[in-house]
């Protein structure tokens, strides 16, 4: 599966297209809508289909959710509730919430913006899901599928730039506050365009977007859902921890990696032993091998990395290198979970595996 989804993912990454949104169309423009046209039929067939992301969803798991429901039919529908700055989204941009959904048993699913089973949602069975739409790599713990489902996963900045792509090639014109909610998911998981994952498939879908939604100064959106993730002041350290939380395995090793996006990296940095005691307890009470925690400074363009034990510190020492400094480990220049802080820890992890 690992294989040919990355077959995939080269594939549609290659044939993938900007339609108008861009001012030249390559020769390949009538392949993919087919493909498409052929998901939508067999999505039909599903009858109560929900479309959702994975545990702790994030700006881009709420748009991805909305925008295939939308596009292909179904309803949206949560694992959990939303963080603060999709909460400030769906404000900003007057969009109706999803539903939270705290059990998937029984349900049709649609997954979109990850495809691991550590992710999984509650009560989720593999047999229900019918599609994925994504844009991570195929990691440690795929997502064990018995049928032929249609997995779509290109090397773009967000989930939502993917599905945007998808209303472009089918001629389907999104509502002012759809467009504004995928806009807003591409600037989250993009950091405002300046992370390495940015292409520029996302920087054209964010302009377009925003035209759709009479959103003036991107900028300014952009900087104002930082301020909204970044106030954090009234969470507790376990909140903070979890607040953008995911599961990996590695070389047979159970991973959590958090992260906190911030432009006020200092109060964080603070509170670092309370986030250290949290990480601590996290871990336990989980019965993971390693957690790292990641306050990335979306200001300045580096991440300092925390754990709670030994064991985690020599992890993130071997997938950063530098110096531990203040019980903590500052790296320059990181600020993507999914193009580097996710696959360095990895890499240490299954090195230290392999010893």
């Amino acid at each position: 599966m690992s294989v040919f989804a990355a077959k995939l993912a080269l594939g549609l990454g290659l044939l993938a297209l900007f339609g108008t949104v861009q001012a030249k169309a390559s020769e390949q423009d009538p392949v993919p809508q087919p493909a498409l046209n052929y998901l939508k039929s067999q999505l039909a067939s599903r009858d109560g289909l929900i479309w959702t992301g994975h545990t702790n969803p994030d700006t881009d798991t709420l748009a991805g959710s909305m925008l295939a429901a939308y596009i292909h039919g179904g309803q949206p529908g949560l694992p959990s509730p939303l963080n603060p700055e999709s909460r400030f989204v769906i404000d900003q941009c007057d969009a109706d919430e999803p539903t939270v959904i705290k059990d998937f048993s029984g349900v049709a699913v649609g997954l979109v913006d990850f495809n691991q089973s550590t992710q999984l949602p509650p009560g989720i069975d593999p047999d229900m899901i019918a599609a994925i739409i994504d844009h991570h790599a195929i990691g440690g713990s795929p997502i064990n599928i018995p049928d032929v489902i249609s997995i779509e996963i290109r090397p773009w900045g967000s989930t939502a730039t993917i599905l945007a792509d998808h209303a472009q090639m089918l001629d389907i014109e999104l509502p002012v506050p759809l467009a504004c909610v995928g806009m807003a998911a591409i600037l989250s998981d993009t950091v405002n365009l300046t992370s390495p994952t940015t292409t520029d498939y996302d920087r054209a879908y964010v302009k377009a977007l925003a035209a759709r939604a009479g959103i003036d100064d991107i900028n300014a959106f952009a900087e104002s859902m930082l301020l909204a993730k970044s106030d954090l002041s009234g969470l507790s350290a376990a909140d903070i921890v979890l607040l953008d939380y995911k599961d990996f395995e590695f070389g047979g090793k159970k991973v959590g990696i958090g992260v906190a996006e911030t432009l006020t990296a200092q109060q964080l940095i603070d509170r670092r032993y309370q986030l250290k005691t949290a990480i601590e307890a996290q871990k336990k009470d989980s019965g993971l091998d390693h957690l790292i925690f990641a306050i990335v400074d979306t200001r300045d363009q580096r991440s300092y990395l925390l754990w709670g034990d030994d064991a985690d510190m020599n992890v993130a020492i071997a997938a950063f290198g530098g110096e531990v400094a203040d019980d903590m480990l500052q790296a320059d220049g990181v600020i993507s979970r999914k193009r580097q802080i996710g696959p360095a820890i990895q890499r240490a992890v299954e090195s230290q595996s392999g010893d």
